[in-house]
């Protein structure tokens, strides 16, 4: 496991001790949580691309 430190601006990590508190976590499992979100949702163009071929599902099996 790896290790990194991050540089915020004062008032970006009193919200994020605010957000962790109020979630009964400290801020590294607040931020970890956050990555882990992050990564697993799908990108911008994976979601597009998943909607163009759900909407269009119909005419690529004709087409094929």
């Amino acid at each position: 496991m790896a290790t990194i430190q991050l540089t915020l601006p004062d008032q970006q990590l009193s919200a994020l001790q605010t957000k962790a508190e109020s979630a009964n976590l400290t801020v590294n499992e607040l931020l970890k949580q956050m990555i882990e979100t992050t990564l697993s949702q799908p990108s911008e163009k994976e979601r597009a691309m998943a909607y163009v071929l759900a909407k269009n599902k119909t005419l690529y099996e004709r087409l094929a």
